[in-house]
């Protein structure tokens, strides 16, 4: 184990890309290949983790790839399969055949199984899917009905479970038993006679429990389960909550059909997040840095768009006021501050309520808090930057009502913005719409409509003390 230990170890200080050796590095591996020196190689790569292999693929070419990953074992293969991002993956899965594919699958979990095989046309799953056991491909394709996203997805087949009318000695056995199949066992699911979970018991319990004590007198009632369709986000939510490191997930009828752990939940927290962040920016959240920059210049021209057309309507406001800006030339330069810093102050409520609404604690229950939250820090915002902003101008400009103008418009817009940003979350979350796609470009325009119109509008009807 030492000695494993120490192999990954060094083979993590090689592909350290800050180091000055890994171009050398990865020059050795391309030799061999080329060289076709699998001896070598093997050697090179022996007790390296999946993960750490995967980082090396990301400087070989296509073929270089798939040759060093053929001299992996069958196990690493497919944790190195898992651990490669959602497009290379797809693309890489074209390249092996049906036969290179199934063997993979012997040797990670169903929940893994149905993540990889996801990425596979159709037609080249039900070849894969044909080359399992007949148990196998019935559990695998099951799974592949559930809801894309959902806790049926998201789990595990893997599980131990003991019946609540048995003692702990036949628990033990059943353990044992799944444990040559499970690679984590962190909880026993107590069923009834027709298989509906009724609590669970710590493995930890189980062992130090004398061997004729009945099941029902060490189980824990309280347990943790899902139905198969709730939604993932949910699920990672409750886990966070609840500090679970597994749950149990059952069918209509309460019957435990899978589990879920926390390194699956994991994934799903990093996933959602950079879904939230890239859809924020009005970015596809499938797009990595492998994506073709055709692909990406399509997923991105909509809300640019969408973004064009707002920006239309705010040159539409300024045009309605030409006049007084030709008149007062000052305000032109003046306009950005008031609409930027509104934009800003939108940007950070719309994060903040979109957090909440991520980790589950603000809802259409209790959106009031929020919003009224938000006014006040708008007003107090408001009234610190109107008033700095204000002494400002009249410092650098030695017009006292032009400093009043800024200043006011910027109170004003402050608060418009924290209105707009807490609202338009609440408002899209309540229609159904994931308010991370669209919150933050209806904040902006609404605060550079707003900031222009109330800026032009108060410097029009004092403009006789402006000129």
């Amino acid at each position: 184990m030492e000695e494993e230990r120490k192999k990954e170890s060094e083979f993590r200080i090689k592909i350290d890309k800050d180091s000055d050796s890994y171009d050398e590095f990865v020059g050795q591996i391309k030799d061999l290949i080329s060289n076709e020196d699998s001896k070598k190689l093997k050697e090179m790569f022996d007790g390296a983790h999946p993960a750490d292999i995967v980082t090396v693929f990301r400087d070989l070419e296509r073929d270089e790839e798939l040759y060093l990953f053929r001299l992996l074992s069958k196990e690493d293969q497919a944790y190195a399969l898992i651990k490669m991002e959602e497009e290379t993956l797809e693309s890489f899965l074209e390249d092996l055949s049906v036969d290179e594919i199934s063997h993979t699958l012997n040797h990670i979990e169903t929940d893994e199984t149905t993540y990889l095989l996801s990425y596979l046309p159709s037609a080249k799953r039900e070849l894969v899917l044909a080359n399992l056991s007949k148990a196998d491909s019935f559990e695998i394709r099951s799974q592949l009905g559930f809801r894309e996203s959902s806790a049926g997805r998201l789990m595990s087949k893997d599980f131990a479970t003991v019946s609540i009318t048995d003692n702990v000695r036949k628990g033990i056995i059943n353990v044992r038993k799944k444990a040559k199949e499970i690679e984590d066992i962190y909880q026993i699911y107590v069923t009834n006679e027709d298989g509906v979970l009724e609590g669970f018991i710590p493995l930890k319990d189980l062992f130090l429990t004398p061997i004729n004590t009945k099941v029902a007198k060490i189980t824990n009632f309280s347990v943790f389960a899902f139905h198969y369709d709730v939604d993932q986000e949910e699920v990672a939510n409750t886990f966070k909550k609840y500090d679970l490191v597994s749950a149990a997930v059952t069918d209509d009828l309460g019957r435990i059909i899978g589990r879920i752990t926390v390194d699956d939940v994991l994934e799903i927290v990093e996933e959602e997040a950079s879904e939230d962040i890239l859809l924020m920016a009005g970015v596809s959240e499938d797009e990595r840095l492998s994506t073709p920059i055709l692909q990406s210049v399509k997923r991105r021209i909509v809300w640019l768009n969408v973004n064009l057309l707002t920006a239309f309507v705010s040159s539409t406001v300024v045009a309605f006021f030409e006049d007084t800006i030709s008149q007062i030339v000052v305000l032109a330069t003046l306009m950005p501050i008031v609409a930027g810093l509104g934009g800003n102050a939108g940007t950070q409520s719309v994060t903040v309520v979109i957090r909440n609404i991520a980790t589950g604690d603000l809802s259409i229950s209790n959106w009031w808090e929020a919003v009224r939250k938000e006014f006040t820090i708008g007003i107090l915002n408001g009234l610190v930057l109107g008033f700095v902003t204000g002494c400002m101008i009249f410092l650098v400009k030695g017009n006292l009502v032009l400093g009043f103008v800024v200043g006011t418009a910027m109170f004003v817009n402050m608060i418009v913005a924290s209105l707009t940003g807490s609202l338009v979350p609440i408002v899209l979350k309540g229609m159904r719409i994931d308010p991370a796609i669209a919150s933050s470009i209806f904040v902006t325009a609404t605060t550079d409509v707003c900031g222009f119109f109330f800026f032009l509008g108060l410097a029009t009807v004092l403009a006789k003390y402006l000129l």
